[in-house]
């Protein structure tokens, strides 16, 4: 009887730990599919996030074209100031010299 006993409590220890390994393995499914629905969520709003910053950098394009033409008149004007900086760089030059003559004149 003795033998039978021992047979039937490690049957039972054997059920017991095949339970316990079939609940861990369970646990482990489960802990799992959470990380992959996690992935899945996260994977879903990288499209998203995708999705705004290509309108983002679209409404970026404008914005560089805009500053670009600016930039292209603000160009211009410089050149335009350029040349009446010049004009009237050789005027004063040239009332210095009607100075002069005016001066001479006088005397």
């Amino acid at each position: 009887m003795p033998k039978v006993k021992t047979i039937t409590m490690n049957a039972g220890n054997w059920n017991q730990e095949t339970k316990m390994r079939l609940n861990e393995k369970v646990l482990g499914s489960m802990n799992d599919m959470g990380s992959l629905v996690r992935q899945i969520v996260k994977g879903s709003k990288s499209n998203e996030l995708l999705a705004q910053a290509a309108k983002n950098f679209s409404s970026q394009e404008t914005a560089i074209q805009n500053s670009m033409e600016t930039l292209k008149k603000m160009d211009l004007i410089k050149t335009q100031l350029e040349y009446q900086q010049s004009a009237i760089e050789r005027s004063m030059s040239a009332i210095d010299d009607i100075h002069d003559q005016l001066h001479t004149i006088q005397r």
